[in-house]
Formats: structure tokens, C-alpha cells, sequence
């Protein structure tokens, strides 16, 4: 849904599992430059060793949306159109997505991947109607299997090293905390079943 071009800009908001996986896909499309954002500086360093060459930015709660999203465009050149043209937003969080509008550039587009809250309000709509920015949204599970695993077998992707953390099944409540703790700095916490099973 995005069309990423070889060469071409891409901002990705968010350094979750799902905005690390779209930091490699877009990688993997020949996006350049890739910057992608989060306000948590142990993410924003994982990305930079999971994707090589990728920039990171962190995002100042203090700043407005537009604030922030001026600092972004900086980080792709001086020009409008240096600006990116595609932003993938992978946090649904509505103050990111408003920093999504205002880092796209003039005529760009916005995919939408993160799951947010039910009804959001106070998206920047005269900016996205005069800068004439596509608003998309994307249901990430929908004709997106087929693709990945095309990918992942063909080694287009490699990701296993999102995978944090291994823990065998008879420990998984251990899984749950760990996942939930986010001093665990933890990105994919895999339970395993390490009892093979014979019929």
C-alpha cells in the first residue's frame, strides 16, 4: 500500500516490534534515507543496530506535533520535497500520528499501521487538506501473510533478532512480565516449547 521507491524517503514512527519490522521491509525496498522515530532511546538504539545506517530520532514530549515534525523533515534535507514522501506511522497514538502530518511533505502520504483508540479527534485536518497528504489506514493482518512469508523464506527479511528474549513454555507467566516490564528492554519475547512431541 505504500509503493516505497528505491531511493526515496521514508519516516517510520514508532520502534516497536512493528515499527522495526517496517524499518526492514522498507530497508529491504531500497528506501533511502529511512528515519524512524520513538521516545525511548533503548528502542531508538536497537533499531540502529537491527537496521544499519538508519537515523533515529527521539521524540520531544515537550514539543508540539509540528515542533517535532520540523526537527524530522531537517533530518532529510533543507527542500519541501527532501521532505519524506511516505510515512509509515506503527504506533496509533494520536500525537504521533499529528507528527506523521506534519513530516510528510507537500502531496505525500501517510499508511497508518499502528491500532489506536477507537475515535481520534484532533487530527490535523486543514494541513493534510491543504498540503494535499493521503491519509491511509492499513489493517496489518489483512493479505500481509503471503507476502512475509515470501519474504522471510527468500531472506529478503531476516528477523530474528527482534526476538529478545526465549522462554520455555512451563515459565510463560515469566513471558507475560517480562513483556510487560519495560525496564526488561525487551523487543519479541519468545515462549518455547522445547519438549518434542512424537505420535
Amino acid at each position: 500500500m505504500a509503493q516505497l521507491s528505491l531511493g526515496r524517503g521514508v519516516l517510520v514512527c514508532g520502534a516497536g516490534p512493528i515499527g522495526l519490522i517496517t524499518l526492514a521491509a522498507a530497508r529491504a525496498s531500497g528506501a533511502h534515507p529511512i528515519v524512524i522515530t520513538d521516545l525511548d532511546s533503548d528502542r531508538l538504539a536497537f533499531a540502529r543496530t537491527f537496521v544499519p545506517g538508519c537515523v533515529t530520532y527521539k521524540v520531544n514530549p515537550e514539543l508540539e506535533p509540528r515542533a517535532n515534525g520540523r526537527v524530522i523533515r531537517e533530518l532529510f534535507g533543507d527542500l519541501e520535497y527532501d521532505s519524506p514522501e511516505t510515512v509509515l506511522e506503527c504506533t496509533g497514538v494520536e500525537s504521533s500520528i499529528c507528527t506523521a502530518a506534519y513530516s510528510a511533505r507537500r502531496g505525500g502520504k501517510i499508511v497508518v499501521i499502528g491500532v489506536g483508540k477507537e475515535i481520534i479527534n484532533n487530527l490535523p485536518f486543514m494541513h493534510l487538506s491543504l498540503a494535499e497528504i493521503d491519509l491511509r489506514f492499513v489493517n496489518r493482518y489483512h493479505d500481509t501473510w503471503p507476502p512475509a512469508i515470501a519474504c522471510l523464506s527468500g531472506g529478503i527479511l531476516d528477523l530474528k533478532g527482534l526476538v529478545t528474549h526465549r522462554i520455555p513454555l512451563e515459565r510463560a507467566s515469566d513471558a507475560m512480565r517480562i513483556a510487560a516490564n519495560p525496564e526488561e528492554a525487551s523487543i519479541k519475547v519468545m515462549v518455547v516449547d522445547e519438549v518434542d512431541i512424537t505420535l
